[in-house]
C-alpha cells in the first residue's frame, strides 16, 4: 500500500456533494470532528496526496468508499517528482492472444516507493521473458535483503502489461494468468499447491489428491493447459541456511520437488522468484551438485543501483547533501537500496551531518539502524522492541495490545483477563490513535512496513528482517518477556468461530508457535491436538499437521506421547503411505500394552487393523478389527464398537459374504443409533441398501 493516496480527479465533485450529504457545512467543521490538521483536510479536497490511515478516516465520516474515490498511483508525497515509468513491453505476436488475463494475489504486492536506475535491466528481463526462441521457465532474482529483488518483480508485472491494483492486464498481456505468493517461514507445500491449483488455476476437481506428487502433476497439467505467469518472492524463507548441510535446499522436500518440476517437466509458463540464495532444487537432481541449466533457469544476481541512481534517490527522498557527498553515501554502501533510505531518513534536513560521521555510512546496517532508533520517540523504540518477535503482520489492535501490555492486574488488568477468556482486549480511541501516530512516524522512518489487505480491509505492519535480526540481538536479554506479551496476545484471539480457512486460524498457529517457545509444552500440545487437529486434517493440511505433531511429540507427557504417534500415523495413512503409517501405530501399539490401556490398545489395533483392510489383507484385518472390537466392548466405548462393526461388515461385503455383512452392518446401525450418530446412521442405511440390491 503507497504511504499516500489522493482523490481522483474526476470524484472531486463527489467527495464535495458528501460534505453536504452528511451535514458538514465546512471542512473546518470536519477538521474539529476528526481532530486531523487543517492542512490535511485542504489537501484531501484539493487531490494531494495524505497519509492512508488519515485518507480512510475521512471517508468513513463521509460514508464514501476508499477503493471509488482513490488515487493510488503514486507511492510518494505530493513535493516528490514521480519517477519516470518504464514503457510497456510490446511482447512478440502469441498464437491465441489474450484478452482477459486473470490476476490472483495471495496477498497484497508491496508498493514500489523507490525506483531508480533499474529502467534497463527492466527492459531487459521483459524481453527474456517474451523471447519466442529461448524462453526460460524460470527468471530467479537473487541478492540480499532491500536490496530490490521484489521492487523489480513488481515493476516487471507492470511492463508485462499487468496492472496490479484493479487485477486486470492490457491487450498486450501474453498470459492468461498471474499469480503472486509470497512464502514466509513456516510455508508449507501445501498453502501454495492449493493456491496454485484452486484460486490460480481454478481446478475445482473431484479428485482426492492425497500426496505432493499428485498435486505437482496436476499443477504441471494446469500450467501445460494455460499460460501462467507465477510469482514466487521471499523464496529464502522455505530454504534451507547457508551453515546448514544441505544448504539452497528447500526445508520441504515436496516443496523441493514442486520448483524442480517447475524446470523439468513440460508446460507452457514462467515463473518469477526472488531469493536471496539461489534454490538447489532448481538444478537437475540427477546430477548431485550440478548447478541449475542455464537455458531453462535464467539467474539474475541483484546488486546495489549505479551511484548516479542513488544519488538520485538521496535527492528524491529529500537530502540537502552537495552532489560530491551525495556521490560518495551512494558509491560507500554500494547502492543498497534500503540502506540508502535509511541513510536519507538520518541526514534529512541535516547538510553534511553524513559526511561528518562516516562510520554510519558502511555496508553494515547496524550503526545507520542505532542512529536512525535513536531519532525516535521512546514510544517508537519500545514499540518496535515489542515487534522483534512477531512472525507475520499485525494490524492496529494487535500493535496496540503489544504497545500497552503489562501482567501487572492492579495496574491494568485488560490484557491477563483476554488472554485467559480468549477475547479480544476492548481499547479506547484515543489508544488506538497513539498506536497510528507512532506508526505513522516509524513508517515514514522506513522502520516500519505496511501492506493493505483488500479482503480483510485492513492495513497490517511489520518489520524488515535486517531490523528484526538487529533489535532481536540488541533485547536478547528481554526476549522471553517479549514472546510472552505476543503469546497473550495471541491467546486473546484463539477462541475461533466456525473458521473457514487458514487464515482464520492464524490466532491459534501463533498461539501454538509462541507457547511452545516460551516452554509452555501443555498448552502447545492442546491446541494442536484439541483445535488444529480438527480443522486442519479436515482441510488437508498433512504436512503442516504432521509438522506440529513432530514438534510437540518429544515435549507431550507419558499420558499423550502414544496418542500423538498415532495422529502422525493417521497423516501418513490419510496420504496413502501405509507403511510409514503402519510403524507409528505399532509403536503407539507397544506403549499402550506396556501401560495396559485397554483402550490405547483398542484404537492401535483398530488403525492397524485398516491399514491391512486398505492392503486388501481380509483375513489380518478381521483378526485386528475383531480384537479392537473385544476391548472395545470390554471398556464400554460405544461409539468405537459401531465403527468395529462397520468396518468388520465391509469386509465381509468386500468378501462377497452379503449375509455376513448385512449382520455387522445392523448391528452397527443399531448402535449408532442409540448413540444419535446421525452420519453414521445414514453410512450403514446406504451400505444395506446395497447389498439389498447385489
Amino acid at each position: 500500500m503507497p504511504r499516500g493516496i489522493k482523490v481522483r480527479q474526476d470524484k472531486i465533485a463527489t467527495v464535495k456533494q458528501a460534505l453536504k450529504r452528511n451535514g458538514i457545512a465546512r471542512q473546518q467543521d470536519l477538521v474539529e470532528q476528526l481532530k486531523i490538521g487543517k492542512n490535511t483536510i485542504s489537501k484531501f479536497f484539493t487531490c494531494q496526496q495524505i497519509d492512508y490511515l488519515n485518507f480512510a478516516e475521512i471517508c468513513r465520516a463521509l460514508n464514501l468508499e476508499v477503493n471509488e474515490i482513490a488515487d493510488f498511483t503514486d507511492g510518494e508525497t505530493t513535493e516528490t517528482p514521480e519517477a519516470p515509468q518504464p514503457e510497456i513491453i510490446t511482447p512478440p505476436k502469441q498464437p491465441q492472444p489474450n484478452q482477459q488475463t486473470k490476476v490472483v494475489l495471495q496477498q497484497a504486492i508491496p508498493a514500489v516507493p523507490v525506483w531508480k536506475g533499474r529502467d534497463e535491466l527492466l527492459t531487459e528481463l521483459g524481453q527474456r521473458l517474451l523471447n519466442l526462441e529461448n524462453v526460460p521457465k524460470v527468471l530467479a532474482l537473487i541478492g540480499q535483503g532491500g536490496i530490490g529483488k521484489t521492487s523489480l518483480a513488481v515493476k516487471l508485472l507492470s511492463a508485462l502489461g499487468i496492472n496490479i491494483t484493479h487485477q486486470n492486464s492490457d491487450e498486450n498481456c501474453p498470459y492468461q494468468c498471474v499469480m503472486y505468493f509470497k512464502t514466509q517461514e513456516g510455508t508449507s507445500f501445501d498453502d501454495i499447491a492449493k493456491f496454485i491449483l484452486f484460486e490460480g488455476l481454478g481446478i475445482q476437481t473431484d479428485e482426492n489428491l492425497k500426496t505432493a506428487d499428485e498435486k505437482i502433476a496436476k499443477i504441471i497439467q494446469g500450467l501445460l493447459q494455460t499460460r501462467c505467469l507465477l510469482v514466487l518472492d521471499n523464496l529464502e524463507s522455505i530454504l534451507q541456511p547457508a551453515n546448514h548441510p544441505q544448504a539452497g535446499k528447500a526445508i520441504s522436500q515436496d516443496w523441493g520437488k514442486l520448483l524442480n518440476a517447475l524446470v523439468y517437466q513440460q508446460h507452457q509458463s514462467q515463473t518469477i522468484l526472488t531469493s536471496r540464495e539461489v534454490p538447489a532444487d532448481l538444478a537437475d537432481t540427477r546430477y548431485p551438485g550440478a548447478e541449475p541449466d542455464s537455458e531453462l533457469v535464467n539467474i539474475i544476481t541483484i546488486t546495489g543501483v549505479a551511484t548516479a541512481a542513488g544519488v538520485e534517490i538521496l535527492q528524491q527522498r529529500k537530502l540537502q547533501d552537495s552532489p560530491e557527498d551525495l556521490r560518495w553515501i551512494s558509491e560507500r554502501v554500494d547502492g543498497h537500496v534500503f540502506l540508502l533510505t535509511q541513510l536519507a531518513a538520518i541526514g534529512k534536513d541535516k547538510p553534511g551531518y553524513l559526511g561528518k560521521h562516516p562510520e554510519l555510512v558502511t555496508k553494515k546496517a547496524e550503526p545507520i539502524l542505532k542512529e536512525q532508533l535513536a531519532r525516535q520517540t521512546a514510544a517508537a523504540q519500545d514499540l518496535l522492541r515489542r515487534m522483534c518477535v512477531l512472525r507475520v503482520g499485525i494490524d492496529i489492535r494487535g500493535l496496540t495490545f503489544l504497545r500497552l501490555y503489562t501482567n501487572n492486574l492492579e495496574k491494568d488488568a485488560r490484557f491477563e483477563m483476554a488472554a485467559m477468556l480468549e477475547e479480544p482486549a476492548e481499547f479506547t480511541k484515543a489508544e488506538l490513535r497513539a498506536t497510528e501516530v507512532i506508526l505513522g512516524q516509524l513508517v515514514d522512518s522506513s522502520l516500519v512496513q505496511n501492506r493493505y489487505d483488500e479482503q480483510q480491509c485492513e492495513v497490517f505492519y511489520e518489520l524488515h528482517r535486517v531490523i528484526i535480526e538487529f533489535l532481536q540481538a540488541e533485547y536478547k536479554d528481554e526476549l522471553p518477556n517479549l514472546l510472552e506479551s505476543v503469546y497473550k496476545f495471541y491467546a486473546s484471539g484463539k477462541n475461533i468461530d466456525n473458521p473457514r480457512t487458514l487464515e482464520d486460524l492464524l490466532p491459534v498457529l501463533e498461539a501454538q508457535y509462541f507457547a511452545f517457545q516460551l516452554g509452555n509444552y501443555s498448552e502447545a500440545s492442546r491446541l494442536v491436538m484439541w483445535t488444529l487437529e480438527e480443522y486442519l486434517r479436515r482441510w488437508g493440511y498433512w504436512n503442516l499437521l504432521k509438522d506440529l505433531y513432530e514438534q510437540i511429540l518429544p515435549k507431550v507427557d507419558e499420558y499423550n506421547y502414544p496418542v500423538c504417534l498415532s495422529q502422525i500415523g493417521r497423516v501418513y495413512r490419510d496420504v496413502g503411505k501405509w507403511n510409514i503409517a503402519e510403524k507409528y501405530f505399532q509403536d503407539a501399539l507397544f506403549i499402550e500394552q506396556n501401560k495396559k490401556n485397554k483402550s490405547g490398545i483398542a484404537n492401535s489395533l483398530g488403525e492397524l487393523g485398516s491399514i491391512e483392510r486398505n492392503r486388501g489383507n481380509w483375513d489380518a484385518a478381521e483378526r485386528l478389527l475383531r480384537q479392537c472390537l473385544e476391548l472395545m466392548t470390554e471398556v464400554g466405548a460405544r461409539s468405537g464398537m459401531a465403527i468395529s462393526w462397520g468396518v468388520l461388515g465391509d469386509i465381509e461385503r468386500k468378501r462377497g459374504n452379503w449375509d455376513a455383512a448385512e449382520r455387522l452392518y445392523r448391528q452397527s446401525l443399531e448402535l449408532r443409533t442409540e448413540l444419535g450418530d446421525r452420519s453414521g446412521m445414514a453410512t450403514s442405511w446406504g451400505v444395506l441398501g446395497d447389498i439389498e440390491r447385489k
